[in-house]
């Protein structure tokens, strides 16, 4: 690349660091006027357990538009209802009968104990498995307690459309996942008619940021469809269209069907709630989200937009005649997104740790980054349990890659210093062609070609590590099993390493380490290009401090370490006999630049070919009565034709 290319790369970055802040700003503008909109909004009508003839006026015979249910007399307090086991704590209520709260035992909410323990759809103001007839809407009447014991309870609830529901929530026995419970929703015709029983929904609950550090892409709903997974972060609500274009118009919530709906929730960084069908079947899915305070700091919790996703899974609208009962059976996982766990689930479940999806490398990498990121965890968790800390064991994976790919990296050097030979001839011929760009690319081609250079066998290293750097950062995204794991200094290795703060500039070493041993690295390794492509190639190890100092200090390890042992092996390579460079004997086989070559001076000769005429050489041409040799060019040639076409 020349000096006008390296300019160009400069250029873009700053548009790509422009476009993110302006973005940043747009949707910070727009998630004000949302929140404005919202507040200002008039209150949406809701119906209580004071007026059930309201809510039996809603109902339209044949087809109930709503599931919210007439109050009973009999079971009008409010009442908690606890099932657990050594893992979880299902806290259930009988106002709309759902698990209100999921207490995770073994995962504290931070470092500091006294904060209590994570707790699943802490920020949602109802409960997992509440009946929502739309985006929105849920119910909050009272249901009666038919049973309970300490692994099952029973909730029954008679709507105003005359539908005896029930709801029975069980705790997994044996060997099933202890953050797993069962429900069973049971629906019996009492009105004496034939029905549908139309639209509802079973919310799934809310998913929230646990830090302030947490960016909106880890928050969000997603759901299976057949063979199909996807998902959307909160940013999908607050689309914008810039010219009328690049984007979406902004949406409060959204719905849709999915064909084969085989399960579907909402999750944050570590953590999830899904809800799974006993059988797939169509099913109609919406989803939203709403503003949140996180760490009790509101100013900075609405500077940065922090916000909430919630979901709900709709039931399937069946045809009941009088008397039929009908049950659908579910299963919904309250815990932490550990990529094992999931996987043994055996039902692609592990897709929701969702590791292709990256910003601007996913969809370039996210074929390599998905298995990687899951080989990378799976060996991280194994090599924790032999050495015991995860640190160690995030530098001892490193070390094994880096050994992996060491006959690639030893080619690349050898190629680079071959190049850093070269880079003298390679100036005699900018200054000699710098009038002729064309004809400077095709003797540089031919000085590759005639010293067996490749150009690009020093960059060769690098794009085998990306996608494996990329794998560590998406896996680290959500690694919940380096959560508040310690090593040397840091105390969580999903966090960054901030020691203390200066100025309010948290000061965290890892990065700095990151960026000094690449700078070393660079300063060793042979040196390429001009005095331009060099410097800017010696600011890349601050370009990327600044990019990724915030980010997880497993992640800033990882990479510390893989720049000291880069160091270690450039420094044993130039220990080494130092490259001959030699013009290299020909083949019969043609190399990748020799084919460019040829296509370059092809190019060349149909240019000059093009302009001289393009004609048959003058001296070739008959002679005879009338005619005379011409030179090239001459007008007589015209006037010559156009007497010949007079005849």
């Amino acid at each position: 690349m020349d000096r006008t290319s390296w300019i160009g790369v400069i250029a873009c970055v700053a548009l790509l660091f422009g476009w993110s802040w302006y973005s940043t700003k747009e949707a910070a503008r727009i998630a004000a006027e949302q929140e404005e909109a919202r507040k200002n909004a008039p209150p949406a009508e809701v119906v209580t357990p004071e007026t059930p003839e309201k809510a039996s006026n809603t109902a339209v015979a044949g087809k109930p538009e709503t599931v919210v249910t007439a109050p009973d007399p009999n079971a009008v307090q409010v009442e908690e209802i606890t099932l657990s086991n050594d893992t979880a704590v299902f806290h259930l209520t009988n106002q709309g009968a759902s698990i209100q709260t999921v207490e995770l035992n073994n995962h504290e909410r931070a470092l500091e104990s006294e904060e209590g323990l994570i707790t699943i759809n802490r920020t949602a103001k109802h409960g997992i498995g509440t009946l929502s007839p739309s985006a929105g809407q849920f119910d909050q009447t009272i249901w009666t307690v038919v049973s309970k014991d300490a692994s099952q309870v029973t909730f029954a609830t008679d709507t105003p459309d005359k539908l005896h529901i029930e709801k029975t929530f069980s705790l997994p026995a044996g060997s099933a996942d202890p953050y797993e419970i069962a429900l069973a929703v049971s629906i019996r015709n009492d009105t004496g008619t034939p029905i549908q029983t139309g639209k509802r929904y079973l919310y799934a609950g809310a998913a929230a940021p646990l830090h302030l550090n947490e960016w909106s892409m880890q928050i969000g709903f997603y759901w299976m469809d057949g063979t199909d997974f996807e998902s959307k972060n909160v940013d999908h609500f607050g689309g914008k269209k810039i010219l009328g274009f690049f984007g979406k118009d902004k949406i409060p919530h959204d719905d849709f069907t999915i064909e084969s709906a085989q399960w579907a929730g909402v999750n944050d960084q570590f953590f999830t709630t899904l809800i799974k069908p006993e059988e797939p079947y169509e099913a109609a899915l919406w989803a939203s989200r709403y503003p949140v305070v996180v760490e009790d700091n509101e100013a900075e919790s609405e500077k940065k937009k922090m916000n909430a996703a919630e979901a709900a899974f709709g039931l399937p609208d069946i045809a009941m005649n009088p008397g039929d009962t009908n049950t659908l059976r579910y299963s919904i996982y309250a815990g932490p997104k550990e990529y094992s766990r999931l996987a043994d689930f055996g039902d692609e479940r592990r897709r929701v740790m969702n590791y292709d999806q990256i910003p601007i490398f996913g969809w370039l990498f996210g074929w390599a980054i998905k298995p990687i990121a899951s080989i990378l965890i799976w060996g991280l968790v194994h090599l924790k349990g032999l050495v015991g800390n995860f640190g160690i064991a995030i530098i001892l994976i490193t070390i094994l890659i880096r050994l992996l790919i060491w006959p690639v990296y030893a080619k690349s050097a050898r190629s680079m210093k071959r190049m850093s030979k070269l880079t003298p001839k390679m100036q005699k011929l900018r200054d000699k062609y710098k009038d002729d760009p064309q004809r400077m690319n095709q003797e540089t081609m031919k000085l590759y070609k005639d010293y067996g250079v490749n150009p690009l066998g020093g960059c060769l290293p690098m794009f085998i590590q990306l996608p494996v750097f990329l794998s560590f950062y998406r896996m680290l995204w959500s690694a919940v099993e380096l959560r508040h794991e310690s090593f040397l200094w840091v105390t969580d290795l999903s966090m960054p390493d901030t020691l203390f703060e200066i100025a309010g500039l948290p000061i965290n070493p890892l990065p700095i380490l990151m960026a000094l041993t690449t700078f070393v690295q660079m300063a060793i390794t042979p040196k390429t290009g001009d005095k331009t492509q060099q410097m800017i190639f010696m600011l890349m190890p601050f370009i990327f401090l600044f990019i990724c100092y915030n980010f997880a200090a497993a992640l800033s390890l990882y990479w510390t370490t893989s720049n000291a042992f880069s160091i270690l092996q450039t420094w044993l390579m130039n220990k080494m006999p130092d490259v001959e460079l030699k013009k290299k004997q020909g083949s019969g086989k043609k190399g990748f630049f020799a084919k460019l070559q040829e296509q370059a001076e092809a190019q060349q000769k149909a240019k000059a070919s093009g302009g001289s005429g393009g004609g048959k050489s003058s001296s070739a041409a008959p002679s005879g009565p009338g005619s005379r040799t011409k030179m090239p060019g001459e007008k007589g040639d015209r006037h010559t034709k156009g007497k010949k076409k007079k005849r």
